[in-house]
């Protein structure tokens, strides 16, 4: 007899949590750091998997089965936008034919929804290499982003679960006020660093370098996606030696012996930044992420003074 009540016990137990878990909304972010800031909006109402992984270059993704399975069962999708996940989202929001979040429908969240981009091409062009009609898509490494991304993922889930809306409101209150203490502690790091000058591999660093103040004086890659020529290196090198550029910012994905090679090629160092939470140890909230950042650029552009 006890055995059948303890089965029947645990039956119910499995039931309940089976429910609770159909309950949430199932979101799917495109990569590490909207997924931190739907958790950190939705709670325990969301149920989050994130397409990326951390370290990718964002534009050479490659969709994968298990992307199809979960936005096929989605209830909310959300994405950077801004062409930067155009290497594998088209297709897999084409074949899920989920029409909760396809574009247009409540489920459909773009965080950079009316944010204003930086190096919009004046035409587009293959020739001018990997450029983007709408202007530079880095926006989460910009220090001012973490606001901007959650108030779009807070309207994004009120939309599809309005009964939640004080819940999803109440969390991102909580969430700004964190922000408010990293922003002002960003914001006193970078004081000295107004000027400084920073060689770059790819362009994710734009809109960081100029919340900074920092001058981005050349990168190496020869053009957005293209790799460098040996041309291009020497000239760099001789514009990094002109300006007493020593600093190249790299992300995990081109951290390479390219890099290690122009760094020591004018006695400086390459400082490696994530590109998105996740890719480096201790990234795993966008918070954490860009206090590693302001951390790492303080080491290399305020360096401690000696005795």
């Amino acid at each position: 007899m006890k055995t059948l009540v303890l089965s029947l016990l645990v039956g119910l137990f499995a039931f309940a949590t089976d429910a609770q878990a159909a309950d949430k909304l199932k979101v799917v972010a495109t990569i590490p750091d909207l997924a931190d800031i739907v958790r950190e909006v939705g709670g325990e109402r969301v149920d989050v998997t994130a397409l990326t992984k951390g370290r990718e270059n964002l534009h050479l993704v490659t969709a994968r089965p298990s992307h199809l399975v979960a936005l096929s069962k989605a209830d909310v999708f959300v994405q950077v936008g801004l062409s930067l996940e155009v290497a594998f989202v088209p297709g897999l929001m084409e074949t899920a034919r989920n029409p909760r979040i396809q574009p247009g429908a409540p489920g459909f969240v773009n965080v950079s929804e009316g944010w204003e981009a930086l190096d919009k091409p004046a035409n587009v062009s293959r020739q001018a290499g990997d450029v983007h009609p709408q202007g530079n898509p880095h926006m989460n490494l910009d220090p001012r982003a973490g606001r901007f991304m959650a108030e779009r993922v807070r309207d994004g889930l009120i939309r599809v679960d309005a009964g939640s809306k004080e819940l999803y409101a109440k969390r991102f209150a909580d969430y700004e006020k964190r922000l408010d203490e990293a922003e002002a502690r960003w914001s006193e790091q970078r004081k000295a660093w107004s000027g400084k000058k920073v060689v770059v591999y790819h362009q994710e660093y734009g809109y960081l370098c100029r919340a900074c103040g920092i001058d981005i004086v050349g990168s190496i890659e020869a053009k957005p996606g293209i790799p460098p020529t040996p041309n291009h290196l020497a000239e760099l090198i001789a514009k990094m030696k002109e300006t007493g550029c020593t600093t190249v910012l790299t992300a995990p994905w081109s951290n390479d012996d390219t890099v290690a090679r122009v760094a020591e090629a004018v006695g400086g160092k390459a400082v490696e930044l994530p590109n998105q939470c996740g890719g480096i140890a201790g990234t795993d909230t966008w918070i954490a992420m860009m206090d590693l950042v302001h951390r790492r650029l303080g080491e290399a552009l305020s360096p401690a003074k000696g005795p």
